[in-house]
């Protein structure tokens, strides 16, 4: 952390060494790098002798390198830990405190090294690409090895387990020709990634060092005289905030300023990367403390500045609920979810007993409309279900501030109004609520709305102001009303945000409702013939637990060039249904026909049903953007040019031209959900099924997204779309199936 000492002073090593104890970031990478060591080292415990009847042929050992030249002293950690792990599977003992010990110095010697060898030192990243890097490499590699040799081979025969002389050369020689073998490509691949993800220890210490650039006066407090005046009146305070995220070529926030009361519901809108979940972000400290980059400005709430105290100590004043919402879940049921989150800052110590705890989650269960799940996993709850729990985790701690970034995406229309609901009571308590999302009509009861685009504020009015501008909303990516478009060019000075109203000013101009005329869609494929059955369950029930079924008895099926839209409830087996069409799945009782063949007697159905995920991290694996979304075309056995084709159409119709080359990984999690259906797009498969397509997008988005399923469903293919989003099914879908309620789901009817 503090290069400014040599490599080899103890103050610096003591320095380094306490704070990755003191920042999250290095103390995950610390445990990350434990588990992946022993989860490596474990099986080699009894794997290849060199010495007859001990056992040292280990490629685990290139990790401590690897991990030292990326990530420093958290590499340190990570390998001394993981190698007592390891340990545990068979070889603990008293030499294991000097196999921490030395795995310990082989974690941090190599960090240490590189870059301070002298005129040895190549001056360059940590990789081998050249012959000065190959050479400060091996002489990195060997100086590691021999101290672990050492450490470990002094330390287990002062114990008098075994000589010096057999154990040393055996552990420097294992640890040097692993390095050798395996380190120069596993640099290779991992040292851009890391750069990319901003974890690369050299710049996480150089940050911590340096701090987030700012104006001299950027993050002053106002004098004590004014802060009480500020605490009483105002709950959060943004001040010409501008920030510019490391290696981004342009700020995503620039000189935004905005005053949120007390009690006040705000609404932060606009497409997709214009600033929303980095101002959210901003508002408890993870811009600029985490998200570093170049900062000016100032953040306060209720007075206190967010980048004056860790983001930890916030978290009561300030409750968060992230877009990518399931990265928030760590524990093993819904219960002890609400307890970690509030163990976590001391608030169980606010209970004079369990009961009185208990009875506190049950209430506020009930309020998200999780009651009677408190055993459940979280993970085999629904997705909507999932993000009503992260709520409420936020919301256990009773935050004075709570910010949620997209909480409507995955929520059915009986959960968006619950929210509703919740988001009154929370009104009602005095707590201060920011919202950032794509569509405002389900937000009337907001006391203001935001707009930015581009990083800068660029309207401000109330929630009424904003659905009768059509336009306006048009403009900025945000979704617009259809209840006021139907009165565009009308003589109205003021359009309806009501049905009510609707009706009121259409007897004012006299206007009337006309049945629409139905007829088929158009289509390039043949219809003289009736379209034959592509996909048919019969009879299914799935159970993922005894005596609650998912889906129970369920009997539907789907023609060839329909574009059909499953809706129900969260966890009334929407998603369920979807993983059985494509063998995911197989029935507990009944069958799944695909083209007439039974999904369990078939090979691979990917080249026939394409499905998207709900959450796209289940499904996203390549190294790039281009080549995830090319992998099935591949696989399909298109040419080359055919796959180019496929690829740049896909990646227009999700609104991503320009990101081939990007980590899908690297992506935000809107991102990675147009990924992973372009991904499926290019593939072009007969049937197509799309588990809430929608997510995340904003209405340019969105459009551009169901006007490509409905290219492919004019070109014959059959469509199946899970979603909550009516619009999707009034504007697209030609049938519908109705699933049941949680505890049946069954298929009410079409």
């Amino acid at each position: 952390m503090d290069n400014s000492l040599p490599c080899w002073s103890p103050r610096r090593w003591y320095r380094e060494l306490r704070h990755v104890w003191r920042d999250t970031r290095l103390l995950v990478l610390s445990a990350q790098i434990a588990a992946i060591y022993a989860a490596v080292l474990i099986p080699f415990k009894v794997g290849i002798p060199i010495i007859p009847g001990f056992v040292e042929l280990r490629p685990a050992n290139v990790i401590p390198i690897v991990s030292s030249l990326l990530f420093g002293p958290a590499a340190a950690w990570g390998s001394g830990i993981g190698n007592v792990i390891g340990d545990c599977f068979g070889t603990l003992g008293p030499a294991s405190l000097f196999g921490f010990l030395g795995n310990f110095l082989y974690g941090y010697v190599p960090y240490l090294l590189w870059g301070n060898l002298g005129w040895l030192s190549s001056g360059r990243e940590p990789m081998v690409r050249s012959w000065r890097q190959g050479v400060e490499y091996v002489i990195v590699c060997a100086s590691a090895s021999m101290v672990c040799a050492v450490t470990i081979g002094w330390g287990v025969e002062l114990l008098g387990l075994l000589p010096f002389w057999l154990l040393f050369p055996a552990i420097f020689l294992n640890n040097l020709v692993m390095a050798m073998l395996l380190g120069p490509p596993l640099l290779l691949f991992l040292y851009p990634r890391v750069k990319q993800w901003n974890l690369y220890y050299g710049d996480l210490a150089f940050e911590a060092a340096a701090g987030p650039r700012q104006d001299p006066a950027g993050d002053r407090l106002p004098p004590a005289s004014s802060q009480s005046t500020i605490a009483e009146s105002v709950a959060v305070s943004i001040q010409d905030v501008t920030f510019r995220p490391i290696h981004a070529e342009r700020p995503v926030l620039k000189h935004v300023s905005l005053d949120v009361q007390l009690g006040e519901l705000v609404v932060l809108m606009g497409r997709s990367g214009s600033g929303k979940s980095s101002l959210c972000y901003a508002l408890n400290g993870l811009v600029p403390q985490f998200i570093r980059g170049e900062w000016t400005g100032r953040v306060t709430v209720h007075g206190q500045s967010t980048t004056q105290s860790p983001v930890w100590r916030q978290a009561n004043r300030v409750g968060m609920v992230f877009q990518d919402f399931e990265t928030q879940l760590v524990s093993t049921n819904v219960e002890a979810e609400l307890r970690c989150a509030l163990e976590a800052q001391g608030g169980t110590h606010d209970f004079a007993d369990e009961e009185s705890f208990r009875e506190h989650v049950r209430r506020l269960l009930d309020l998200v409309g999780l009651s009677g799940l408190e055993r459940r996993d979280p993970f085999s709850l629904s997705g909507g279900q999932r993000q009503r729990l992260v709520v409420a985790s936020v919301l256990v701690r009773e935050p004075r501030v709570t910010v949620m970034d997209q909480p409507l995406t995955d929520l059915d229309p009986a959960g968006r109004q619950q929210f509703l609901r919740l988001l009154e009571a929370l009104k009602a308590k005095g707590i201060t609520v920011i919202i950032a999302g794509h569509g405002v009509e389900d937000l009337m009861k907001a006391d203001r709305v935001c707009v930015l685009d581009e990083g800068e504020m660029v309207w401000q009015g109330t929630p009424r102001e904003l659905l009768g501008q059509p336009d306006l909303a048009e403009r900025y990516g945000v979704s617009p009303y259809p209840l006021a478009e139907c009165f565009q060019g009308q003589d109205t000075q003021v359009l309806p945000a009501t049905v009510e109203e609707a009706w009121q000013l259409a007897d004012t101009l006299g206007l009337t409702v006309v049945a629409p005329q139905f007829h088929e869609r158009d289509s390039d494929v043949d219809r003289s013939e009736p379209p034959a059955t592509v996909l048919e369950l019969q009879n299914v029930s799935v159970h993922y637990q005894p005596g609650v079924p998912a889906l129970s008895r369920v009997s539907v099926s789907f023609q060839a060039g329909e574009f059909v839209a499953i809706l129900g409830q969260n966890g009334s087996g929407k998603s369920t249904l979807a993983k059985l069409c494509n063998g995911l799945l197989s029935p507990s009782e009944g069958r799944v026909l695909v083209l007439g063949n039974d999904t369990r007697q078939t090979g691979v159905l990917s080249s026939i049903v394409g499905y998207v995920f709900q959450n796209p991290d289940h499904q996203i694996f390549a190294e790039t953007v281009r080549k995830e979304i090319a992998f099935g075309a591949e696989n399909a056995g298109y040419s080359p040019d055919e796959c180019e084709t496929r690829v740049t159409e896909a990646l227009q119709a999700v609104g991503l031209t320009g990101a081939e080359d990007r980590d899908p990984f690297s992506l935000t999690k809107g991102e990675r959900q147009r990924v992973a259906v372009a991904s499926i797009l290019a593939a072009k498969p007969r049937i197509l099924i799309v588990d809430e397509p929608t997510t995340g997008f904003d209405a340019e988005e969105s459009a551009r997204m169901m006007n490509m399923m409905r290219m492919l469903n004019r070109q014959g293919h059959t469509i199946i779309v899970i979603t909550h989003d009516m619009g999707i099914v009034a504007n697209y879908a030609t049938r519908h199936n109705i699933g049941g309620w949680s505890d049946s789901g069954n298929i009410l009817g079409p």
